[in-house]
């Protein structure tokens, strides 16, 4: 572990205002129940050890009990839950509730991906009427950690003081947004006219393996840096006057790993995909895939995709925006893709056992996994489909989006459901093909994995869906055949 921090500590310095701090604990650290994500958490619990804190880390898909029952069995100072799914922060509400069910009094701290400040005001912290406070990076957990057990409870104050101002700001701005009817944001939504040409490969492609040598060029090394928790873009980080020293070191050691990754095969990358007729039938798609999906009420060969509509009021000439938009309706076509990056078990003792190789072998994965996304959609821009035939894009103008078409996956902000990824794995037959499952709250398995939908037009953009109202989330619920509250479930965040 030390080894680790040792490659950490210069930029956490840099970043902890106040200096080191010496204060110790008991700390239980959990990835919550459904996600499978654990590198931010894992990199918390070596800079936590190494500032003298004991702790117990239960791994991830914990469900709330067993976190619960686990800190009052360890008597722990300090409950820590991270998650990278949106399902995962309804699970930390659940989990603060049973604290305040239970009387407990034990600072709960909230981390992960998706996590956000907004959120814990909103959502948990009103739930638990102890400490909670959200974490947004590994530096920062000593400082918090310490502040909320320093003898005047300043920090504690301040933060409940804190979250209560940004309940008042959220409701305010959320009173001042203006939603409208479903039915008029559905007649001021965009309208694809022109199909896109049939593909020059229809139906389902196994493209993998695929060679991780080819995958080196396509990693966008921006989110290697990030996921150390270290920002800026690269390669312009290594001149920072504070982080880049630590950043440059940082590549080199991925640099010298990547080779024994690929020498030693230590690593495999799978990508799957296909490209259907499509027709748009309101906010749904139609994919005529020669089989139908487990759980789709849809005729023998057609399956449908069911997405969700942006309701705020627009200025005139703004869209409220669907991502069926991006599909005409009739003789279109759209694709669905899943990467996957599976790291051989067990791993060579000399990573196995020492916590920085360790977490670099996790982050390495997942950029791979980003790398094969980047890939694979060239890969069906240029080939597959071939609509964009001659394309000569850089990486760097690839890795800002600058080719036709996009690849929201499930989860994005604009289709914010992470159910959607039953339906792509039915169709594409992804757990029997590639091996990846999915958890019951829709995480990927193996963790470094990715996947989505494919759409072409050149109209096709990015959005974010936001705040839906009551209207939408009966209807989206029908079409989905689920309860509302079922819906709501999936879809709290957009509530």
């Amino acid at each position: 572990m030390k080894r680790a921090v040792a490659r950490l500590t210069p930029y956490i310095k840099a970043e902890i205002k106040g200096g080191e701090t010496t204060s110790a604990g008991k700390v239980l650290l959990a990835t919550v129940r459904g996600d499978v994500h654990d590198i931010g958490k894992n990199i918390v619990e070596v800079i936590l050890a190494c500032n003298n804190y004991e702790v117990i880390d239960l791994g991830v898909m914990v469900s709330a009990e067993k976190i619960l029952d686990t800190a009052i069995k360890e008597n722990v100072d300090f409950i820590g839950v991270s998650g990278l799914i949106t399902p995962s922060l309804e699970e930390m509400v659940h989990i603060a509730s049973l604290m305040e069910e239970r009387g407990m009094k034990i600072p709960l701290l909230i981390g992960g991906a998706t996590t956000s400040e907004i959120h814990t005001a909103v959502r948990i912290a009103p739930v638990y009427s102890y400490n909670t406070v959200y974490v947004k990076d590994a530096s920062r957990a000593v400082s918090v950690m310490s502040g909320l057990v320093a003898a005047d409870g300043s920090l504690g104050r301040s933060m409940k003081e804190r979250y209560e101002r940004l309940r008042h700001d959220h409701e305010a701005s959320r009173r001042r947004k203006r939603l409208i009817a479903l039915q008029a944001a559905r007649a001021n939504g965009m309208k694809t006219m022109q199909p896109m040409p049939a593909p020059a490969i229809p139906g389902i492609i196994n493209s993998g393996p695929v060679s991780l040598r080819t995958l080196v060029d396509y990693i966008d090394w921006t989110y290697f840096f990030f996921a150390w928790k270290i920002n800026g873009r690269y390669p312009d980080i290594f001149n920072d006057p504070v982080k880049g020293a630590e950043a440059k070191k940082l590549y080199d050691d991925a640099q010298v790993m990547i080779e024994r990754i690929i020498s030693e095969g230590l690593m495999r990358a799978e990508a799957l995909s296909g490209i259907f007729p499509a027709e748009r039938h309101g906010d749904d798609v139609k994919l005529i895939t020669g089989g139908t999906a487990s759980g789709s009420a849809a005729a023998p060969g057609e399956t449908w995709l069911r997405f969700l509509r942006n309701q705020e009021e627009k200025e005139p000439g703004q869209h409220n925006l669907c991502l069926a938009d991006f599909v005409a309706e009739k003789d279109d076509h759209a694709g669905l893709f899943v990467v996957s990056v599976k790291t051989i078990n067990p791993l060579p003792a000399d990573i196995a056992g020492d916590d920085y190789r360790t977490i670099m072998l996790g982050i390495l994965a997942d950029r791979f996994a980003g790398a094969a996304a980047e890939w694979l959609h060239r890969e069906i821009r240029v080939k597959h489909w071939g609509y964009a035939a001659g394309e000569q894009l850089s990486m760097a103008e690839m890795f800002r989006g600058r080719y036709q078409g996009i690849r929201p996956a499930p989860g994005y902000p604009a289709c914010p459901d992470h159910t959607g990824k039953k339906i792509l794995f039915d169709i594409l037959r992804v757990p029997e093909t590639t091996g990846v499952t999915l958890t019951d709250s829709f995480a990927m398995v193996p963790v470094s994995s990715v996947c989505g939908y494919l759409f072409g037009s050149p109209g096709s953009s990015y959005f974010n869906v936001g705040t839906i109202g009551r209207d939408q989330l009966e209807d989206y619920a029908a079409r989905c055949s689920m309860t509302i509250k079922e819906a709501a479930r999936w879809l709290a965040p957009n509530l």
